[in-house]
């Protein structure tokens, strides 16, 4: 996991700490809920995103038995209410596809598992009209996306997890951009409202806005976030200066940080 990666989701989940401890001076105004709504929105999907590459970074020596059955029968379950249905529909490539027990799932290589799950999920997707009216099915085919996903995650193939690290990663890049703009555009110059109005809550913000130990000052001063409004944090130069946090943003990213 890149440092610059986690540490922007600190910072994000800092700025949000702080518009919370703070709310009641700008929950009236609609141009403030808008944008801490879309803060919470990033944070949620920045999140998520760190977490999955989290879990793709995690050595895996090989399938787990309970990974590998959990697996096999929600795809066993999932394909009986299909066979059911191919037989409503007289749909034969279907019957087929479906004729396989969940003792069989379980002993098939990785690949050959993927690719069944793959046809399976596509024909949930062809009846899902058909699906839906039957009692329980929905759920499980929401239950049989996400086992396929972690068997993906966790234990495929080295190249197939390989891609989706990729993925992941540049994902997480496109999005810190758009959040980093968000920021800068956005939120940054409607903060400065509070400057003369709540000039705590303007130092607070402007303290969480600062990246941890990315910003040339020290560990502790970077990310003291003074939210209770008690003791106002001191001048920190930058760090409390408009603009203290986008300049060590743009520090950070051209200095090709660490990992």
């Amino acid at each position: 996991m890149r440092k610059i990666e986690r540490n922007r989701l600190y910072m994000l989940q800092a700025v949000m700490k702080v518009g919370e401890t703070h709310k009641e001076k700008w929950q009236s105004m609609p141009e403030f809920v808008n944008g801490f709504a879309s803060l919470s929105t990033y944070e949620s999907s920045m999140r998520e995103l760190i977490q999955q590459k989290q879990l793709l970074l995690q050595p895996f020596g090989g399938i787990k038995a309970e990974l590998r059955s959990e697996f096999s029968v929600a795809l066993g379950k999932l394909g009986g209410y299909l066979h059911l249905i191919a037989r409503r529909n007289k749909d034969k490539q279907l019957a087929l596809l479906t004729e396989f027990s969940i003792s069989n799932a379980k002993r098939m290589s990785a690949q050959k598992s993927l690719a069944l799950a793959e046809n399976v999920m596509h024909f949930a997707d062809q009846y899902q009209t058909e699906l839906a009216v039957i009692e329980h099915a929905p759920a499980l085919v929401n239950e049989a996306k996400e086992q396929i996903r972690l068997f993906k995650e966790k234990g495929l193939i080295p190249s197939e997890r390989r891609r989706l690290l990729g993925e992941t990663t540049e994902r997480i890049r496109v999005l810190s951009l758009e959040i980093m703009d968000f920021l800068k555009k956005e939120l940054d110059f409607l903060m400065r409202f509070f400057i003369g109005v709540s000039p705590i809550f303007h130092e607070a913000y402007q303290n969480a806005r600062v990246i941890p130990k990315l910003s040339g000052i020290s560990q502790t001063r970077s990310t003291a976030v003074e939210v209770d409004g008690s003791q106002p944090a001191a001048n920190q130069g930058g760090a409390a200066s408009t603009g203290g946090g986008d300049s060590a943003e743009e520090d950070s990213d051209s200095s090709g940080q660490g990992s």
